[in-house]
């Protein structure tokens, strides 16, 4: 055991004693065993020694001057407790015996020692047992520092999970907000086909980007109603210049007018070349521009000053509703078109049928513009006197069943002859009454109507 140790280290060897022949005895029986030593008279100058030089065991006698074993043993037990501590002691009394071992001796040997082979075994079974100590430390270390990487490693895992978690979560949340919001502009989008007219649309836009971007939305000073901007308007080019479709704040009154005396100098500047340059759209501070072009290329600008910023999510939802709205703007020019087209057939017809009977130059437009007036005059709102505007120039369409020899008769007609002119009006209402289109209907009921007496008798 010994010379296994000796390959492995060399062995220091404290040795504490005031008696010169004990500690000569113990220095050259150790020396022989290959082992290192210093020796001390007494326990002070033995744990100064102690202080300056590493040692793996300290050998000490307990009745010494100046400082005794005891003290050094409390001094070793508190500052060294893994270095082996064997008393060698003449007195030989059970109760220092057990005393040394209650203050942390490792085994306690008495004067004279017998045989320097019990010294020996002494030694070497306290250099063992440090030495499992010191490897049970050493292993108890490596498995907390293993433990240690292995918490550090979970907790690292822990924290990664949680942040997929947390970021898979948030991701959840956002399309679920998404979706939520697409079933908005859904919503939105579906009210934009029951306008009829491109300022009705523009007014419905405006307020719908309220409800889309309420998000962001603070109380109104003066309503208490939550908005998400003060002040906003669309603009749309023309071959004239820029006009204002819809305004709300203080841009509220200005439908219809010229952008350049409604708009401020900045704002005006801004929109000018977006529309002429196709540049500029976006955020300007709190102002946010938005460029929209339809299929049929018709330009639009909408801005708005937002009282918050606006998300790039929004961003993104505000032009897929503003292509919606682009596709809404378009049927709404297509109607307009197809329904000024009708307008215009109705009254070239009228004026055709006019012709027939010689009725003098602008009968049927003078005719449509006094049916205009007497429906407002009625009582009758601004779309239906509008329908009859464009549907009483069809009155005398059953006239086209009238021959022109009754028609054009420069004298009075004969009974028969009067009984055919009159059935002009159900002829006329014949004509008509087939169609689906809103002005034919109404101008079938005209053509059937027109010469009721006021009395309701004929």
């Amino acid at each position: 055991m010994r010379e296994k140790m000796m390959e492995s280290q060399v062995v220091r060897v404290l040795i504490i004693d005031d008696e010169p022949m004990v500690r000569g005895t113990f220095v050259a029986f150790m020396k022989h065993w290959g082992y290192v030593t210093r020796e001390a008279e007494n326990g002070q100058v033995g744990l100064e020694l102690f202080k300056k030089e590493p040692f793996d065991i300290v050998i000490t006698d307990l009745d010494m001057p100046v400082m005794g074993g005891l003290e050094v043993l409390a001094y070793l037990h508190e500052h060294a407790p893994d270095t082996p501590v064997v008393i060698v002691s003449g007195a030989g009394q059970l109760d220092d015996a057990v005393q040394t071992v209650k203050l942390g001796a490792w085994d306690y040997l008495t004067k004279p020692v017998g045989s320097m082979a019990i010294l020996e075994s002494t030694i070497q079974r306290c250099l063992e047992k440090a030495g499992l100590i010191k490897e049970n430390k050493q292993y108890q270390k490596h498995l907390e520092e293993e433990v240690s990487k292995k918490t550090e490693a979970l907790r690292q895992n822990n924290m990664a999970l949680r942040a997929e978690i947390a970021d898979r979560k948030r991701k959840e949340e956002e399309v679920l907000l998404m979706n939520r919001h697409l079933e908005e502009v859904a919503d939105a989008s579906g009210e934009l086909f029951a306008y009829q007219t491109i300022p009705e649309l523009m007014s419905g836009v405006l307020e719908s980007l309220q409800y889309l971007l309420k998000g962001g939305a603070r109380n109104n000073h003066e309503t208490g109603d939550q908005v998400f901007f003060d002040n906003g308007f669309v603009v749309s080019r023309n071959q004239d210049g820029m006009d204002v479709l819809s305004g709300t704040g203080i841009f509220a009154g200005r439908e219809g007018m010229d952008a350049f005396e409604a708009l401020p100098g900045r704002i005006f500047e801004k929109v000018n070349a977006i529309l002429t340059e196709g540049r500029g759209a976006g955020f300007d501070g709190r102002d946010y521009f938005v460029h929209m072009r339809t299929v049929n290329r018709a330009e639009c600008v909408l801005y708005i000053d937002c009282l918050m910023p606006v998300s790039e999510a929004d961003q993104r939802l505000t032009q897929i509703y503003l292509t919606n709205v682009a596709s809404a703007y378009d049927s709404i020019m297509l109607n307009e078109e197809i329904s000024n087209s009708q307008k215009e057939v109705i009254f070239t017809l009228g004026e055709v049928i006019e012709t027939r009977s010689k009725e003098s130059a602008n009968h049927v437009r003078r005719v449509a513009e006094y049916s205009y007036l007497l429906a407002r005059k009625y009582g009758l709102d601004e779309a239906e006197s509008d329908l009859l505007r464009y549907a009483s120039p069809m009155h005398d369409a059953g006239k086209i069943g009238i021959s022109d020899s009754i028609l054009n008769k420069p004298g009075k007609l004969t009974d028969d002859e009067f009984r055919i002119m009159q059935s002009h009006a159900t002829i006329g209402y014949d004509i008509l009454k087939a169609s689906q289109r809103p002005i034919l209907q109404a101008a079938a009921i005209v053509a059937h109507e027109h010469h009721e007496k006021w009395n309701g008798r004929g």
